[in-house]
């Protein structure tokens, strides 16, 4: 019998998810989300649309110091409140529209007949860059692309439907944060590698990766000494009707993120560990182990450097509010929002290069094992 036969733990036939599973995962995965989003517009903002540009002028405001030149519309628009609908004037100094536009309206504070603009709709542009993606994901992933975007359906499901309830009505954020990474884990590694021991072996890694972050992260948002009292943290305090635990909220953020990334280091080391298994029976045991880290390392190298570009990229703006004010490099790494970021780079940096040693080792442990029982 030749090694390919003898190996048949990595056969990937069986990696094909079963289709009803995978239909009944996205219409549960469908009824949450819109269940979800079913609520009506809160905050008193309502919908409208642009009738008419009655008028349009240029006008000069001081911002900061600086002098700023905006325009200013006339707006006559429709908006819809439930079954009825009425035309209203508004005056726009937000950014220009053009006739036919979505925009978002806020009740003023100075009488019901009042409106201000807060926003433009940009959800038909959103849906189109939506639908892009979708279809570039099928044509390059095939089969595997739509079971991807199935998982993806899922996870947004489960952070609406249960994440944010959950921390909303004041469940601690840590342990929800964990529950909710362990939800989101088992369909999405399922409909992504298929129930095998690769996947299981995959799935044990990311756990106890997450576990460790958790705990790590726990341990120095105490000796960093946050406040949580961000800006989106204190809106979000006094917008909820029961206290929230914010620097709890913090660490469960950081499971959430790290978990995209564990996925897919630990599923390939994994993987790693299966294929140098069946390509060479003599792998076994340190030896096996040794060899799959060598591509971990690689792999571990290129995925921390991405990290940190991520975390840098989604905080340029402030980083370089922040630089213009010629703060002592102490002093700057020392603000909260910056050290926020910089615990979450790291944090999320440390679970990768956990994982990936996890992971080989668990893998390895299953490979062996699959071994003795075959003998």
């Amino acid at each position: 019998m030749n090694i390919l036969e003898e190996n048949n733990y990595h056969d990937h036939s069986k990696d094909t998810p079963n289709k009803w599973i995978v239909i009944i995962i996205l219409l549960l995965s469908l009824v949450g989300i819109i269940y979800s989003f079913s609520k009506s517009t809160g905050g008193g903002v309502l919908g409208g649309i642009v009738q008419e540009i009655k008028s349009e002028q240029d006008i000069t405001l001081e911002i900061g110091g600086k002098t700023k030149i905006v325009k200013e519309q006339t707006l006559s628009i429709l908006i819809e409140e439930g079954k009825e609908s009425r035309n209203v004037e508004i005056i726009n100094d937000y950014k220009p529209v053009a006739k036919g536009d979505k925009i978002f309206v806020r009740g003023s504070l100075f009488g019901d007949s009042e409106f201000t603009m807060v926003d433009i709709s940009r959800t038909t542009a959103l849906i189109f860059l939506f639908m892009f993606f979708v279809v570039l994901v099928i044509v390059v992933g095939g089969w595997k692309g739509i079971y991807s975007l199935i998982g993806l359906i899922f996870t947004f499901a489960v952070i609406f439907v249960f994440l944010v309830p959950q921390i909303l009505a004041g469940a601690p954020p840590v342990w929800i944060g964990v529950a909710s990474a362990t939800i989101i884990l088992l369909p999405t590694l399922y409909l992504s590698y298929g129930l095998n021991k690769k996947s299981i072996a995959a799935f044990l890694g990311i756990i106890l990766s997450l576990f460790l972050v958790g705990l790590v992260a726990n341990y120095f948002v105490e000796v960093l000494k946050f406040t949580g009292l961000s800006e989106a943290s204190m809106y979000l305090d006094m917008e909820t009707a029961g206290p929230i635990n914010l620097l709890g909220l913090m660490v469960a953020g950081i499971i959430i993120a790290a978990v995209g990334v564990l996925d897919d280091v630990a599923v390939i080391q994994s993987s790693v560990v299966f294929s140098l298994s069946r390509a060479n029976s003599e792998f076994r045991g340190a030896k096996l182990f040794r060899e799959a880290m060598r591509v971990g390392k690689d792999h571990i190298s290129a995925v921390v450097n991405t990290l940190v570009l991520a975390y840098t990229g989604a905080s340029l703006p402030l980083i370089l509010l922040l630089s213009l004010q010629n703060m002592s490099p102490g002093y700057f790494a020392s603000t909260e929002v910056v050290a926020e970021e910089i615990l979450r780079t790291l944090v999320s940096s440390s679970g990768l290069l956990l994982a990936v040693p996890l992971t080989t080792i668990i893998a390895v442990f299953v490979v062996d094992r699959f071994n003795k029982n075959s003998k």
